[in-house]
């Protein structure tokens, strides 16, 4: 260590002019920063998700659609109403990148006049809205959708241009647009309106990250400095682990640039999730150095006896944090593998800065430059502490027993959920407006159902259609939350009702007359508002669109197993489920997998590594105890709660046993260093006085900077805070309380 210090002391300067140009060359890559959130950033472009995804877009025009909706008390077929729908669904049709819009005022409706069948707009604003508002309310086209039971809601549906669906920036222009265009229309009519879709849903993700960005980024620098110069009020104790807090995450960041990344709600954390990370080493070799200085050593000494006492201690913990995170690198979700991947890279060279700039900023201060000691947390004297836990052991092991056990309960409790509106909090824009429509309309979540007939022009087979009729009755009865179905049978049906009225058949049973009905009807559209989102070219494929209301993904992937089941075992038929909607409910499983693989990986390789380190097999146990136990703590509250695994979570408990891991550490090599000379009671008191404060103040810096997360509109950040604080907290509590005990009651 002596030979290492003085080879740092002598480059000192170099070092530090060294990193810092280089952290500056790396950092003009930043100025390509750029932020993506459509559906393409979930999964690889080779998932079998995305490509069947990406098949049903190519054949019905995709799923891209922005939901505008509005009440009034008095009912929508009021004049002032009427025009309001006229004007909007007028000006929304001008805006670039919308292929349709459907509203009651261009809804194709179908009747007939003598032997004429008739397929027009319902309003056009100076009709007999009495009439209109009797025929819409028994309507099943577009009752529950374009019209509510009570008559009071409506909503307009603005369907995008398949290659503006899958454009961001187009979803944001949208987006922005609607807003605008919305806003001069509440002004003139008084309506308030209300947004969501599909779209909405990209654009907010987004505009969210990037509100993060300039929010979350910033914020976590500040809490740190001003949480640093509060404990140590001194330039050094803020200047030392914000350097490398800095260094650090600009270093990722640039990295993640350079290889073609852009920021997603996730990666935009990266900044946050490294301020945290990087803080702890810089930390403690700056607490030791400070407690060797005060202990009468110069500088010089003192960072050679800091250094050399928490070299190792430091590698492992930066070792576990980042092999954490590495784990979450397997997640076949693309945000969560690239976040993995980048901090651990950041706990890399966090560990690296720490080792290097870190002595060398400390070797440009004279030999007997004075220090402050750390008064916040006092633990110089804690002579009796060791005392006291070898008095309770017994009782200190049965209390934490006894909440273990309460929450191994509450664990049963616990359930998944990937839904894409509940990852935002019920005050922005979509998630308000998804709640608004789902209470007054329709279910505002949307599935497509793909079904196939098995053979070209089957979709006009009449056995087909009917088939179609069955599945709904069972569907409808079987899942409660469905709200509203629509499909190509449901206009061969009024064609049937319209041209044979008396018919006692609601379907045709001869395949030439389906075609024919359907010809007369497609004939009869105006121009924007054809069939090809109902149905393939090849008449093979039958699109059957389902509203829903906001469910947990478990219960969508019921739904999603039984229509497929349905098909399969019920009829000759096959059917698919697919939509944007769909690919969150797909996501389950994967938020699973990354949870339990995460974990275990984690766990696995941190075990191995340890006792490869400390060779005691037998306290192995000791060791994992108090890094499980919070995970399993926390997750029994969350169960008891309500509180459902999301992305965010599942995250967090690959962070939480990747860093709740460090504490433990370094109580173990204190432990085993402090146990040759000393009894167990003065061993736990060395831990305390030499460890302790390190333990808690990054304990707190670290429940600080991630609590930051707890401001986000995105609900797996808010998540990801509450549960990741709570975790690492109650770790420390582990650490300091029942480690001790149970060292106390097995090892002595």
């Amino acid at each position: 260590m002596q030979k290492y210090i003085d080879f740092l002391d002598r480059f000192k300067y170099l070092i530090i002019v060294g990193v810092t140009i280089t952290v500056a060359l790396l950092s003009l890559s930043l100025k390509n920063l750029a932020y993506e959130g459509s559906y393409k950033i979930w999964f690889d472009k080779e998932s079998s998700i995305m490509k069947n995804y990406e098949v049903f877009r190519s054949r019905f025009s995709g799923d891209d659609t922005f939901i505008v909706a509005f009440k009034d008390e008095q009912g929508i077929f009021t004049q002032k109403a009427v025009d309001t729908i006229l004007r909007l669904t007028k000006e929304f049709k001008k805006i670039e990148g919308v292929r349709k819009v459907d509203s009651l005022s261009n809804y194709q409706y179908i009747s007939s006049e003598d032997d004429d069948i008739i397929v027009e707009d319902f309003l056009y604003g100076d009709e007999n809205l009495t009439q209109k508002k009797k025929i819409a309310l028994h309507d099943n086209l577009i009752l529950k959708q374009l019209i509510s039971k009570d008559g009071k809601t409506t909503m307009l549906a603005l369907s995008l241009a398949e290659n503006s669906g899958s454009d961001e920036a187009v979803n944001i222009a949208v987006f922005k647009k609607l807003q605008t265009l919305l806003k001069e229309e509440s002004q003139k009519s008084g309506y308030r309106f209300y947004i969501t879709g599909i779209p909405a849903v990209t654009a907010s993700l987004v505009t969210i990250s990037q509100g993060d960005a300039m929010l979350l980024m910033p914020l976590a620098v500040v809490v740190v400095i001003l949480f640093l110069f509060f404990i140590f009020r001194t330039v050094l104790g803020v200047l030392i682990p914000s350097i490398v807090v800095v260094f650090t995450f600009l270093t990722v960041l640039s990295i993640q640039m350079l290889l073609g990344y852009k920021l997603n709600n996730f990666t935009v954390n990266i900044p946050s999730f490294v301020t945290a990370i990087a803080i702890a080493d810089a930390m403690h070799l700056y607490l030791a150095w400070v407690y060797y200085k005060l202990k009468g050593k110069n500088t010089k000494e003192a960072l050679i006896i800091a250094l050399n006492s928490n070299l190792v201690p430091m590698a492992l913990t930066s070792f576990t944090t980042a092999v954490g995170f590495a784990t979450l690198g397997i997640s076949v979700i693309e945000p969560i593998s690239t976040l993995g991947i980048a901090i651990t890279t950041g706990a890399v060279l966090a560990f690296v800065l720490t080792i290097t700039i870190v002595p060398a900023i400390i070797l440009t201060l004279n030999a007997e430059y004075k220090v402050k000691a750390v008064k916040i947390i006092n633990l110089a004297h804690t002579e009796g502490y060791g005392a006291f836990i070898k008095r309770h052991d017994k009782k200190i092991v049965l209390l934490f027993s006894v909440a273990m056990m309460f929450a191994l309960y509450g664990l049963t409790q616990l359930k998944v959920d990937s839904n894409s509106i509940k990852y935002f909090t019920k005050d922005t824009l979509v998630r308000s407006g998804a709640d608004f429509v789902e209470k007054n309309l329709t279910g505002s979540m949307r599935y497509e159902i793909v079904l196939d007939s098995g053979k070209k022009e089957g979709a006009k087979e009449p056995e087909f259609l009917e088939s179609i009729v069955v599945f709904e009755e069972k569907f409808r009865e079987h899942f409660k939350n469905v709200r509203f179905t629509t499909s190509l049978k449901d206009i061969v049906q009024r064609m049937q009702k319209v041209v044979n009225p008396n018919a006692k058949n609601i379907l045709p049973k001869d395949k030439n007359l389906v075609a024919q009905y359907l010809l007369l009807y497609s004939m009869s559209l105006p121009q924007g508002m054809e069939l090809n989102d109902k149905i393939d070219t090849q008449e093979r494929y039958l699109r059957l669109t389902i509203n829903s209301n906001i469910v947990d993904t478990s219960k969508d992937i019921e739904m999603i197993n039984w229509v497929k089941n349905y098909f399969t075992i019920k009829t000759i038929y096959t059917a698919d489920v697919q939509g944007q909607t769909a690919i969150f409910a797909y996501m389950q499983s994967s938020v699973t997998d990354t949870l339990i693989l995460s974990i275990s990986m984690t766990l696995a390789i941190v075990a191995f590594t340890m006792l490869l380190i400390f060779r005691n097999i037998k306290m192995l146990w000791l060791f994992l105890i108090p890094n499980i136990a919070p995970i399993i703590f926390v997750g029994g509250v969350m169960g008891y709660l309500g509180i459902s695994v999301d992305i965010g979570v599942a995250i967090s408990a690959a962070v939480i046993l990747g860093i709740a891991v460090d504490d433990t550490i370094h109580f173990f090599s204190k432990y085993f260093e402090s146990i040759k000379s000393r009894n167990f009671e003065q061993s736990i008191d060395y831990i305390l006085s030499h460890s302790g404060n390190a333990m808690i103040l990054t304990t707190l810096i670290l429940s600080f900077t991630f609590a930051i997360f707890g401001v986000s509109s995105f609900v797996p950040n808010v998540n990801f805070a509450i549960v990741t604080v709570s975790a690492l907290n109650i770790a420390l509590l582990f650490d300091l309380v029942l480690l001790p005990a149970l060292l106390s009651l097995f090892y002595i």
